[in-house]
């Protein structure tokens, strides 16, 4: 079955608390950001755009997984598959520079047993070193490391808490009250509870320290989705945003088109003209399409503990709320998540053709993502830190209540490095995507344009 991922359209809502300050006045100080003194490193070149699953033979050099981590050629043939996580994106990136993604996607534990990875016997030649900018980026993680602002805070992580229990309890208190108003209300605030959920979860999913291990489980228990299904696929997303044939977040044809379609892929091109009006359709079913995918992935790879989570959820919120209105919910909220979490990258570069993995990390990021200015203290909550995506796209483990600070960092640090900081008010940003798709749905074809079939789907 295609992702069916989605943009676009806020949806109305409930909720009880003013925003969260988030500890804002007390982030760790803002850096004064120096030239590198790597700034003459040559520009590094386009990676290779199409790599291949190394073979698992026990052969040295052909058919060996290598990759590069800080200026070191390791052979992970043998590690992807005992990672505890799983093998992930990582063959994506055979014969490439990892580093950021890397560093982006483990614990500080996990990064200091790096150099004890075995290293390549045979490593690839013509690969071009890591840009100036990448180099400068390195320094910049390292000096954040430093000053702590990767750490969690107990006031910080309560915020982020209050607004979903606050919400949620609302929506329940609600929905069993009879009448109408009583039920769509009550409707609308499950869904702004179920999306609210869904950035926990994220939270919990990509943050590394004991917390978020301990708060893993949430992902099941309140949000209703598998949470290593949910990895499995999202980190491919973060690993090579936008990338056409990587990226399943983008990969949404026949329903919709990102780009110009291929004759031999463009199946309505009556329809498409019009995917400007519908998106909301297939948009709005994103959560149930996840749950159904959830339980069958737990059941196939038997993954009992989140199955037994996955069946509390549904056993308790069943017994909380009529069904009918938890499925009406659960369809509110697929629209909510599905436009908060894609118009910060559809309307952005989108690589395909000569710009397949041209980019490094750092470059590509800035390329593919934009931050949406919230203008009030309610779309900050609904938001769910998405808002700030290149910062978290680059920063994935730092606590979300960060960002606001480091905005200004990146600011800084794209100034310095001839890199574009994009950044564009929440309710325009929609309104670009809705643009795109118009433009799209109605221009003519591309004949060579590849479809999105995902060359390594992760799930």
């Amino acid at each position: 079955a295609r992702q069916m991922l989605a943009p676009l359209l806020i949806a109305g809502g409930c909720a009880l608390l003013q925003r969260p300050r988030l500890l804002q006045a007390s982030a760790p100080q803002s850096l004064r950001l120096a030239a590198s003194p790597l700034a003459q490193v040559p520009a590094a070149a386009p990676a290779p755009a199409a790599a291949q699953p190394p073979a698992s033979s026990g052969k040295k050099g052909k058919g060996r997984l290598n990759i590069r981590i800080d200026d070191e050629w390791y052979d992970l043939t043998n590690w992807r598959a005992a990672h505890p996580a799983g093998t992930h994106w990582i063959d994506a990136y055979n014969n490439s520079d990892a580093t950021e993604v890397m560093y982006a996607f483990h614990s500080d534990k996990a990064i200091s047993m790096f150099k004890r990875l075995p290293n390549s016997r045979a490593p690839p030649e013509g690969i071009a070193p890591p840009s100036a900018s990448t180099y400068a980026f390195r320094e910049l993680r390292q000096r954040l490391v430093e000053e702590g602002w990767f750490k969690i805070h107990p006031l910080g992580e309560l915020q982020k808490l209050a607004p979903w229990s606050a919400v949620t309890a609302a929506g329940v208190w609600l929905a069993r009250r009879s009448g109408f108003w009583s039920a769509f209300a009550g409707v609308v605030c499950l869904a702004i509870g179920n999306s609210l959920a869904g950035w926990l979860s994220h939270d919990y999913v990509h943050g590394r320290q004991p917390f978020a291990w301990a708060m893993r489980g949430f992902g099941e228990l309140i949000g209703g989705m598998s949470t290593t299904w949910w990895s499995n696929k999202h980190n491919m997303h973060h690993a090579l945003t936008n990338e056409v044939g990587y990226d399943e977040d983008i990969a949404l044809d026949p329903a919709l088109h990102l780009w110009a379609p291929d004759p031999r892929h463009d199946t309505l091109p009556w329809l498409r003209q019009w995917q400007h009006v519908y998106w909301p359709l297939p948009y709005s079913i994103l959560f149930l399409y996840w749950r159904f995918d959830s339980i069958r992935y737990v059941l196939k790879d038997k993954k009992w503990g989140e199955a037994a989570r996955l069946a509390a959820h549904w056993a308790a919120f069943s017994a909380l709320v009529p069904f009918r209105l938890l499925l009406a919910s659960v369809w509110l909220s697929g629209l909510i998540t599905a436009t908060i979490v894609t118009v910060t990258h559809q309307s952005e570069e989108i690589f395909l053709g000569d710009t397949l993995r041209k980019y490094d990390f750092v470059e590509a990021q800035f390329r593919s993502t934009r931050d949406a200015k919230c203008n009030n203290w309610f779309s900050d909550v609904l938001w769910g830190g998405m808002q700030w995506q290149l910062e978290h796209h680059l920063f994935p483990t730092m606590p979300r209540y960060r960002y606001p600070a480091l905005s200004k960092v990146l600011a800084q640090f794209a100034s310095e490095n001839d890199l574009t900081y994009r950044v564009t008010g929440e309710f325009k940003i929609i309104g670009d995507n809705v643009a795109l798709l118009k433009k799209i749905g109605q221009g003519p074809q591309q004949p060579g344009n590849p479809n999105s079939e995902p060359l390594f789907k992760q799930v």
